[in-house]
């Protein structure tokens, strides 16, 4: 359990330094509009209720996977395989940016860090 909850401060930490960076909200924007788009198709096309397509959505974009929520449609079918191409890049790259949040939280704002910074501070009084 305590070793949930530090993995828990450590994800709203990176989240946190997340919304503050331009980049993050992006892809964050994109990630919610997918998860969506997802969750309305599969909810209209595969009969699926809107939590489960919203659940196959999200394991899907994150390539976990189930064994017994598919589609069963062709449409379904082909939809999925753009769906995968397309979402799962962007999943990705929100992800990154939360670990990055975690890690190096002082390398997201406006991409340039407090040692650079300084860095062309100093070079410039000289």
């Amino acid at each position: 359990m305590i070793s949930f909850l530090l993995t828990l401060k450590r994800l709203l930490k990176g989240l946190f330094h997340g919304f503050k960076d331009k980049r993050f909200l992006a892809l964050l924007t994109l990630t919610l509009a997918t998860l969506l788009s997802g969750t309305l198709f599969y909810s209209s096309v595969e009969n699926m209720s809107y939590i489960d397509a919203l659940y196959f959505s999200a394991v899907t974009l994150t390539t976990v996977g189930h064994p017994t929520l598919t589609p069963v449609t062709t449409f379904g079918k082909l939809f999925t395989i753009i769906y995968m191409f397309a979402g799962i890049g962007i999943t990705i790259a929100m992800i990154a940016r939360i670990m990055l949040g975690i890690v190096f939280p002082e390398k997201l704002g406006d991409g340039i860090s407090k040692e650079e910074i300084s860095l062309y501070q100093d070079q410039s009084e000289q």
